[in-house]
């Protein structure tokens, strides 16, 4: 009987493993973000795309180079900021799980971007609240269990037809 303890607790261990596993933990996401020639930047990237976890706080530092005034709006966020000429501003938004997907940021100045709600051209990014939505494979814990069925249901197999023999 003791030599089924052993893989019977391997089994149940990685079984029940990733139940225990802990979360990452949040970050702060430092963005500058750069208003210059009627366009967002991050970097020299135009219409960049800025991806965090669920619990992370995004720090933007939205600078206006340019010598006339802009926005920074995020309706998804509840922003709506002005950005006068020269100005600098700091805007924190936190992301949690109900803010997974992607959330597009715009300048609301008449021709700075148009086009209709998410998905208007021009001064405009994005931020990616978790990974993009893909076809899941089956996971790995989705095999640890289906191969730990196959083993328990070997085992009480093979037990089963020793018992008969032994009583034959």
């Amino acid at each position: 009987m003791m030599r089924w303890a052993l893989p019977a607790l391997l089994i149940a261990t990685l079984l029940v493993s990733p139940v225990f596993t802990s979360p990452v933990a949040a970050a702060n996401v430092d963005v500058t973000l750069i208003a210059e020639n009627t366009l967002f930047k991050v970097g020299t990237t135009t219409e960049p795309t800025i991806t965090v976890e669920p619990g992370d706080v995004i720090r933007f530092r939205v600078e206006n180079r340019d010598s006339f005034g802009h926005t920074f709006t995020f309706p998804h966020f509840t922003v709506d900021e002005p950005l006068s000429a020269g100005a600098t501003i700091f805007v924190n938004i936190t992301a949690d799980e109900a803010d997974r997907g992607k959330w597009q940021f715009y300048c609301s100045i008449p021709g700075h971007a148009t086009g209709p709600v998410e998905n208007r051209d021009g001064m405009v990014g994005y931020v990616q609240v978790g990974a993009p939505l893909q076809p899941s494979p089956i996971g790995l814990e989705i095999i640890l269990i289906i191969v730990g069925i196959v083993v328990v249901a070997a085992v009480v197999a093979v037990v089963a037809m020793r018992r008969r023999k032994g009583a034959a």
